[in-house]
């Protein structure tokens, strides 16, 4: 099978991401915001026994975003992007007919954001926004139909900071509901394997 984007001299190849670790302040805080507002699902959590005894060297919870991308999220006081910068950032494809619904999503949640918004010449659009550690995230669709009348990039930085701690106190419980629930799921399933 040929395919135009790969190297045809290559006699091995890269089949898929497996896993992309993130830099956290509190690991079970980061699920939490990865599960309510980006639908993801604990998949697994360190033992913290497995750093005690230098087995691992920082503690961690996998959240499954969907089939073959997982995101570990890794505990550390450092790591993180300025506010300022455009990279590294993580971009999770989305359907175009979805976008809006994303952007709707993040509302409810009161994520700050940015877009949809496209890069001139492209076809696409993009909704930009930062987890609550500061780790800059994008939702990315190839072909948006009205890209044409959607805003161009680049976009301020400055709005998508979070100003106050997330989730705000009305959103907590339903937030700690979610991560508990997925957290148990995963338990469960460790159980009977």
């Amino acid at each position: 099978m040929s395919d135009e984007n790969t190297n045809p001299d290559a006699t091995l190849r890269i089949r898929a991401l497996n896993h992309t670790t993130i830099p956290v302040r509190d690991r079970y805080k980061a699920a939490r915001f990865y599960v309510a507002v980006l639908g993801g699902e604990a998949h697994h959590e360190s033992d913290p026994d497995r750093v005690k005894k230098g087995l691992a060297r920082a503690l961690q919870v996998g959240v499954r975003l969907c089939e073959g991308l997982e995101i570990d999220l890794f505990e550390q006081d450092y790591g993180q992007p300025g506010w300022d910068q455009s990279h590294p950032h993580h971009a999770f494809d989305v359907p175009a007919e979805t976008l809006e619904q994303w952007a709707e999503q993040l509302k409810k949640w009161k994520v700050p954001f940015v877009g949809p918004m496209t890069r001139a010449g492209t076809g696409g659009a993009e909704i930009y926004f930062n987890d609550p550690d500061g780790n800059h995230l994008e939702l990315h669709c190839s072909n948006y139909p009205d890209h044409e009348n959607i805003p161009s990039g680049p976009y301020d930085k400055k709005l998508t900071i979070h100003e106050s701690p997330w989730p705000s106190p009305e959103l907590e419980t339903e937030a700690d509901r979610l991560l508990e629930a997925s957290l148990e799921r995963m338990r469960a399933r460790r159980k009977r394997a």
